[in-house]
């Protein structure tokens, strides 16, 4: 996301960003967080998400509310396929892939969107960093002409 224009916050419920992260993204990601181009919270997880704001709670026990636009849920590499029930997203198939409109990447929840291997289900082998990355590109271009028509 960042990298195509948005200001990006990052949310990770642990002490720092994971060494299974691949080799050639972890160094960029950990210097955009140091220069401040990303905002990080670790030790912290969404507690809600409401209309424009994000409520955030940290091992302190510290509560804060962030304005945002958007939120994505990045869970990792494994689907949680309980959390995007509760979304209200349905899974169709039994490779378990949530329903999207394939040039949008929109799901059944309008404003709803899902990037990366969740998009395959169980089949998640069929998209790499090569053809993931162009995820937040049809994303953010959807959205815009979403605004654009609003």
């Amino acid at each position: 996301m960042y990298r195509h224009g948005s200001l990006v916050t990052l949310v990770h419920r642990g002490d720092s960003l994971s060494d299974k992260i691949k080799y050639w993204i972890k160094p960029d990601i950990e210097n955009r967080i140091r220069e401040g181009a990303i905002k990080a919270f670790f030790n912290t997880t969404v507690l809600e998400i409401k209309e424009g704001t994000v409520v955030l709670h940290n091992a302190n026990n510290n509560y804060l509310e962030l304005k945002n636009d958007f939120v994505f849920a990045l869970t990792g590499y494994h689907p949680d396929y309980d959390f995007i029930r509760s979304c209200g997203i349905e899974i169709a198939g039994t490779d378990l892939s949530p329903h999207q409109n394939s040039e949008t990447l929109e799901t059944n929840v309008a404003g709803l969107y899902v990037a990366g291997s969740v998009i395959a289900g169980k089949n998640n082998n069929s998209i790499f960093i090569e053809n993931g990355r162009l995820h937040g590109k049809i994303i953010i271009d959807s959205i815009k002409r979403k605004i654009k028509s609003s």
